[in-house]
């Protein structure tokens, strides 16, 4: 099917049925750009700084992402800390990273090379990011061990909480058809 170009801010819908087929979004290059570098600059704080402090009966334990990763596998469960490691920081990292390269590549008109590879992956991580899983879960712990220790939310927490608020605008900002329509003309070059 051969498509055209959609101006910024339109949408087409079905004639038929009036649904929504494709919706074009103002600056999508420029904003998941910008998104991806602050996550980016996010991503770091987010895995060294601590996310929660307990303290109990005098004594402190501060836990990261990788800590806890590192805690699972130690206790055997190395699925789980797998799957953890995966989601909460490889991820992540890999989607932030392949969104500034395409985001970069198509905002200065620079034919580079695997540009619809990049695409690809970034479409297939993209169900595979479970930052927002892992924020429920520390949200969980919090409500569960305010009774037993003091809590302290950490710089980490903070940077967490902003990554996921940077990952989720990139997957809401970022027009599909529009980076695969400059892939091609990029590729055609």
């Amino acid at each position: 099917m051969n498509r055209r170009a959609m101006p910024d801010r339109h949408e087409a819908h079905c004639p038929r049925c009036h649904s929504l087929i494709i919706s074009s979004k103002h600056h999508s290059i420029e904003w998941t750009l910008a998104l991806a570098i602050a996550g980016l600059i996010l991503f770091l704080p987010a895995n060294i700084f601590p996310i929660l402090t307990l303290n109990t009966l005098g004594l402190s334990q501060s836990e990261t992402i990788f800590l806890s990763v590192k805690a699972l596998y130690d206790s055997q469960l190395y699925a789980v800390s797998a799957l953890v490691l995966m989601s909460a920081i490889i991820v992540p990292l890999m989607k932030l990273l392949l969104m500034a390269y395409l985001s970069a590549c198509l905002l200065f008109h620079k034919p580079a090379p695997l540009l619809a590879w990049a695409m690809r992956s970034y479409q297939q991580l993209d169900s595979w990011g479970m930052l927002e899983i892992y924020m429920l879960g520390i949200l969980v712990s919090i409500v569960k061990l305010v009774d037993v220790a003091d809590v302290t939310p950490g710089i980490g927490l903070y940077s967490l909480t902003g990554l996921i608020i940077v990952t989720l605008l990139t997957s809401t900002q970022l027009d599909k058809h529009r980076f695969w329509r400059r892939i091609e003309q990029l590729e055609k070059r």
